[in-house]
């Protein structure tokens, strides 16, 4: 158990010092049933290592009903390029040191009809102890809430896995009621709903989310940013809205 402490010390520290704001290890045990596409098989790997890396609060605060801001798209892209590098310089270090490794992309649809990426780096992320899955149907985590953007790493190298985090939203209904779209519905539930639609309807989302980036690509100075956003039951979470000084 030596080198499950040992590796797991370093690979999270590689993780942090290379800009990740959160990072912990998930036993893959735990969500052998997760759904995964194109060709990713989670019992290839034992562990998976989740990362976040925080949006900047004044990007978030700056999203309205009308429209979600440059500062936002401009931060939602940058974030996702940052977690990619991280991942796959953890890759690269867990391959170096002998063992297998897969990064899951940060943001990358596989399946548009029904919004789904390679698999939920959500699920992973809540397994690890990282945040728990919000009403939102979004990682929150203690500090930063649902202000994060995720990443995943599978891996076969021996690691000391986080234990979830049950859900502590409480009777809060803020993200529920804010939603614009009415995509989300109040479900209690401890770790995690018994399925998606149980909480959210991903169509109605959907349709706002591919609105709002026909919206950033059709201003010519704005299109590089051009991505499914929306970002209003991120910000209205009171969780991560203020955070502690280091």
């Amino acid at each position: 158990m030596e080198s499950h402490s040992k590796n797991t010390e370093e690979v999270l520290s590689l993780a942090r010092s290379s800009g990740a704001g959160v990072a912990g290890v998930a036993d893959l045990s735990l969500i052998r049933g997760l759904p995964t596409f194109e060709g990713v098989l989670l019992n290839h790997y034992r562990y998976a290592i989740s990362i976040g890396v925080p949006l900047p609060n004044m990007a978030v605060e700056g999203i309205t009903i009308e429209d979600p801001g440059i500062l936002y798209a401009h931060a939602y892209h940058s974030a996702n390029a940052l977690i990619d590098s991280i991942t796959l310089k953890l890759s690269g270090w867990i391959i170096g040191n002998g063992y297998s490794a897969l990064v899951i992309p940060a943001s990358l649809r596989v399946d548009l009809l029904n919004n789904l990426g390679h698999a939920s780096h959500k699920a992973f992320a809540c397994a690890a102890g990282v945040g728990w899955i919000g009403r939102n149907g979004l990682l929150v985590n203690p500090v930063y809430g649902p202000r994060l953007r995720l990443g995943t790493v599978l891996t076969d190298m021996p690691l000391k896995p986080g234990k979830p985090l049950k859900n502590q939203c409480g009777s809060c209904r803020l993200c529920v009621e804010s939603c614009p779209s009415g995509a989300l519905k109040y479900s209690e539930f401890e770790l995690y709903p018994s399925a998606r639609e149980e909480i959210f309807d991903h169509q109605k989302c959907a349709a706002r989310l591919d609105k709002f980036k026909h919206m950033f690509a059709q201003r010519t100075h704005q299109a590089a940013y051009a991505a499914p956003i929306c970002g209003i039951c991120i910000k209205v979470c009171p969780i991560g809205k203020s955070r502690p000084r280091t």
